[in-house]
């Protein structure tokens, strides 16, 4: 019975907090989409000009931009844009003529496969490594996976890929060094291609990860309730999965907005390093042929996903920390 009441507590507050986020990620949505489409305007010319230049006259490039639509206002193509988004439709590629759909599919693909792997690599490595060095402070083990963790979070990810290309690819002759010759088949049959790109975007996500759950460990573990476990005769195992874990990894489960934030950007950057066909060689490609169909639909996704990884990161750590949904 005390739980029904505490649910029925909560769960207005739960609703009121989902409600608002709601609203909150369709005005930063518009917002994102706003500012990327007026700063995709200040490029030099437009998909008319950029495509066959060489080639076309001014009256043949006039009539190319009328065909393209581009000769209407580019508020009244926004709105257009935006209209047939909501209902599904992204529109035509103004490069290729194909539906927007068609074109990102692929890269998407290859994108959500390698930010799937990483965060299947990630979450066991960073919390084994988190709760190796917290379960002894001050240790070796610790104070090494510490210094690791440090080091790797201070280097940046282009640097960390060209710095694993140059000695595991090509003076060691390891791994292969990028995509380039490749295509999206690739990514699936060759797995030896995905192993740097892999090891880039999982070791800087993880290192920040690693010293939050450690620093949760280390504030739980010596909590008197884990020590009446202790007094209690509970076994290791069981005082580690029952008591320490589910307080230790509150704080390190929040920590997951960011985190999923710095995972996709991460992949977007290891996807330019490496050449991968994803969706940052797609969106490169769209704003070299001033594509704004492809650049709105890439953008209007990825930050879609961005928002709602942070939303629901948000509502598990308030489901973990009522009192913290609450104050909210």
């Amino acid at each position: 019975m005390s739980w029904s009441r505490s649910a029925e507590r909560v769960s207005p507050a739960w609703a009121r907090a989902v409600l608002r986020r709601l609203v909150i990620i369709a005005g930063q949505l518009v917002v994102l989409l706003v500012v990327v489409f007026v700063l995709s305007l200040l490029l030099p010319g437009d998909a008319a000009d950029v495509q066959n230049n060489d080639v076309l006259g001014a009256g043949q490039r006039e009539a190319a931009r009328h065909l393209l639509g581009l000769d209407v206002s580019p508020v009244r193509r926004f709105l257009d844009w935006s209209g047939h988004a909501l209902t599904g439709d992204l529109g035509t590629s103004y490069a290729s003529g194909e539906s927007v759909a068609s074109v990102i599919a692929e890269p998407f693909l290859v994108t959500g496969l390698m930010a799937v792997l990483a965060l299947v690599l990630l979450l066991p490595v960073a919390t084994a490594a988190g709760f190796a060095a917290g379960l002894r402070p001050g240790s070796w083990i610790d104070r090494l996976i510490t210094s690791i963790s440090v080091g790797i979070d201070s280097v940046p990810d282009f640097v960390l890929a060209i710095l694993l290309v140059t000695f595991v690819a090509v003076r060691l002759e390891l791994l292969p060094a990028t995509f380039l010759g490749t295509d999206t088949h690739t990514v699936f049959t060759r797995p030896e291609y995905l192993v740097l790109p892999l090891i880039v975007m999982v070791v800087r996500v993880a290192a920040p990860l690693v010293r939050l759950v450690r620093a949760g460990v280390v504030e739980v573990r010596d909590r008197p309730y884990v020590e009446q476990a202790r007094r209690l005769g509970v076994g290791p195992t069981s005082l580690l999965l029952r008591h320490i874990a589910p307080n230790a990894l509150g704080p390190a489960i929040q920590e997951l907005g960011r985190t999923g934030d710095g995972l996709l950007s991460g992949v977007l950057i290891v996807e330019a390093v490496f050449v991968l066909p994803g969706i940052a060689s797609a969106l490169i490609n769209a704003i070299g042929n001033r594509d704004d169909p492809v650049i709105l639909a890439i953008v209007a996704i990825t930050g879609l996903c961005a928002i709602v990884i942070n939303l629901v990161i948000d509502l598990i750590g308030g489901r973990l920390a009522p009192r913290a949904e609450m104050a909210r």
